[in-house]
């Protein structure tokens, strides 16, 4: 049984697809839905708990959860992220089906709350997306921590054959895929001589006096095959990881070469002896290094081809979310089929 929320592009639902790639019978709990469902006075009450969260309707949606866990008889209850899980009803299906609790931490520790940390000791596993959280984990009171990356999902972002009016649309010389953050708008900013194009939340909100932005900001987020497209029709791919997942690797680090797109990324300690630089991937350490290599790429169509294939085979022959399945449920002694 799966429990968080299953959204598009939400990392449950490369996780439900992989789980049941090995052979599991994977069930889906959608915690935040669960909760929005039990909260009164309409929106309002919505948005109120949002802000000060109401223990009375969380508690109804997590007995809901351990109902289903119940009558499913689940193995293995793998939730995610910091949805609104509590402690107790975490205890009450280790009690009531002696089954294997699992955390899947994808997140920056930013956003690690006070209920998610008191849930730490009563998992079985804490599977963080970061090695240098491994130790923080188990400081906290985690019985058992293992670094289980981010991955990519071919599934969901395939490589994309676009036809021309689609690579005139969604294509670019240099591509950025993401939220606004202030250190994005930054680098981005610097990239005015290129054609750009940035997609994603907040940036009509946050740069309305930034005429390089303003410019290439194409005015709403894309996810899944329109997110394919775009990295396969644009010569580079730029990743900004967040200073906040530093130095562990975000999403987008394995979702671009997924769909077979060449990445320049900043810099990504975690990965870099794996995803090595000018070999699947290249690396900037400084933004004034980045338009001097971009230059470079964009007159090197053969090199671009070639590092993006390397990558793409790297990433479908190790870290799909199918391996990071497979390495839960040898964690957790349910080795699959």
């Amino acid at each position: 049984m799966l429990v968080g929320h299953f959204g598009a592009g939400a990392l449950e639902c490369s996780y439900r697809t992989a789980f049941e790639t090995l052979g599991c019978e994977a069930r889906c709990f959608d915690i935040a839905d669960a909760v929005e469902r039990y909260c009164r006075f309409g929106s309002a009450g919505r948005v109120f708990n949002q802000f000060v969260p109401v223990e009375a309707w969380i508690r109804k949606a997590n007995r809901e959860m351990v109902m289903q866990a119940i009558q499913a008889r689940s193995d293995l209850v793998v939730t995610f992220g910091h949805y609104p899980i509590q402690a107790g009803a975490l205890a009450q299906i280790r009690l009531s089906l002696n089954a294997y609790v699992i955390h899947i931490w994808p997140d920056t520790l930013m956003n690690l709350e006070a209920h998610v940390l008191s849930c730490l000791p009563i998992y079985d596993l804490i599977a963080t997306y970061a090695r240098s959280t491994v130790q923080l984990f188990q400081s906290l009171g985690a019985a058992q921590v293992a670094w289980i990356p981010l991955a990519g999902d071919p599934l969901m972002h395939p490589v994309t054959e676009c036809a021309k009016a689609e690579r005139i649309a969604f294509g670019a010389d240099v591509t950025f895929i993401g939220g606004w953050r202030p250190e994005r708008e930054a680098v981005l900013s610097e990239l005015g001589a290129f054609h750009l194009k940035i997609w994603g939340p907040d940036w009509g909100r946050r740069c309305r006096g930034n005429h390089v932005i303003m410019r290439a900001w194409q005015g709403r987020p894309i996810h899944g095959r329109e997110f394919a497209k775009a990295v396969s029709s644009s010569k580079i791919n730029l990743n900004i990881i967040d200073p906040t997942n530093y130095p562990a690797a975000n999403m987008r680090f394995f979702e671009i070469p997924t769909a077979g797109g060449l990445q320049i990324s900043s810099p990504c300690p975690e990965m870099e002896d794996e995803f090595r630089h000018g070999e699947h991937v290249f690396y900037y350490r400084h933004t004034d290094e980045l338009p001097t290599l971009i230059q470079f790429l964009l007159a090197n169509d053969g090199l671009r081809e070639k590092v993006a294939a390397e990558a793409h085979a790297k990433t479908l022959g190790n870290h799909t979310y199918v391996h990071r399945a497979r390495c839960i449920l040898e964690q957790c002694g349910h080795a699959p089929r």
